[in-house]
């Protein structure tokens, strides 16, 4: 884990001289960008924009051995991408995994070339379904592998899994962080968080939180302006990121990303906002696959209160695959992989790797 190490170091000394003003954000960005350059003969640094179902699209692909089984990550929010913050825990992945990034249709890099005319036509969760299953196609083909590793992100865990039900032949295992859940998981959030209020004893929290009921409404409906409420609270409590109330290192996290522009890091607020509020009240329609013919790895952390770990628990129990596993991060809130570095690599090596080195060695590729 010398790798980890170093790159820790590396960036706490980054974010301390951020911080203390002696390097400028332009400088931070060039000594990250040095700092993950790959110089490795195998390896691969792609930073390109196709073309997915019509519409022009970002993708980043990295690792330091081509022959590394493609790990291909579908991010959140809706519209928040993980690229830009990618910077903050990916360099150790690229050793074992050549790792790709998708901003999805409109969000993230593709949002200042967009016609948001257009995308409000076009903008639903089977377009993005559709586009990812081109992009699995797409990234088949370009890394020459036959099976890849598709890992959901907590929105992104809702196309994930649906994905995996429906094309098992092209994926080695599906990956769900911060998974989605059927049932009623938004009424789980909001009932825990009410009890955590009240046994913290915080009363702006218990009055905010008792103002926004019934939650979800009587229809089933979560109107965004409660949900971002809910999540406000939530994050006090490590529902978010465990020990810190809010998520705001999260979302600062961007300015120093080698991989997106000034412009670019502008907008993701704007992109984000305008997207979801497009996109959610239009729904997922197609329900929580229980049957999947391929290995399923949940990786959650235990104080989720953006995507409960209870409900995700519950889901797990219903799934039927060949294989599955429940993996839990106590120290970790919505985003495991950046509270606890070192342990998610190591299941990403240990636990998930092994089903690609299983197809190796049966003389796949």
């Amino acid at each position: 884990m010398k790798t980890l190490f170093v790159f820790l170091f590396s960036l706490a000394s980054i974010q301390l001289a951020a911080q203390t003003n002696h390097s400028s954000a332009n400088e931070v960005q060039s000594l990250l960008g040095e700092l993950r350059e790959i110089h490795t003969p195998q390896g691969i640094d792609i930073l390109d924009q196709i073309v997915l179902n019509g519409a022009k699209q970002w993708i980043s692909i990295r690792g330091r051995d081509k022959a590394n089984p493609v790990l291909l990550i579908l991010h959140g929010g809706p519209a928040s991408p993980l690229l830009p913050v990618s910077w903050a825990f990916q360099t150790p992945w690229e050793e074992f995994f050549t790792v790709v990034h998708w901003d999805q249709r409109g969000a993230g890099k593709n949002w200042v070339s967009s016609d948001t005319t257009l995308l409000a036509e076009q903008l639903s969760f089977q377009t993005l379904i559709q586009d990812a299953y081109l992009l699995v196609d797409h990234l088949r083909e370009r890394l020459d592998k036959e099976k890849i590793f598709l890992m959901g992100y907590s929105y992104g865990s809702s196309l994930g899994v649906r994905m995996a039900s429906r094309i098992p032949q092209k994926l080695h295992a599906y990956l769900g962080v911060g998974q989605m859940s059927p049932g009623s998981p938004e009424k789980v959030i909001y009932d825990t968080v009410i009890q955590l209020a009240e046994s913290s004893g915080n009363q702006n929290a218990i009055d905010e939180l008792k103002s926004l009921a019934p939650y979800p409404n009587p229809d089933g409906s979560t109107p965004i302006r409660k949900m971002l409420a809910v999540r406000k609270w939530s994050r006090v409590f490590n529902g978010g990121w465990y020990g810190k109330p809010d998520m705001n290192l999260y979302f600062d996290l961007p300015l120093l990303s080698p991989d997106y522009s000034k412009a670019e890091v502008e907008s993701l607020e704007q992109s984000t906002s305008w997207i979801t509020r497009k996109l959610l009240p239009r729904g997922a329609q197609a329900p929580f696959p229980t049957e999947l013919q391929l290995p399923v790895i949940l990786m959650m952390g235990r104080h989720d209160l953006h995507t409960p770990f209870s409900s995700a628990a519950a889901y797990f129990e219903t799934i039927q695959a060949p294989q599955k596993k429940l993996i839990s991060f106590d120290y970790s809130g919505h985003m495991p992989f950046l509270e606890e570095q070192g342990k998610f690599l190591l299941e990403l090596v240990q636990t998930v790797r092994p089903y690609a080195d299983q197809l190796s060695h049966e003389g796949g590729k």
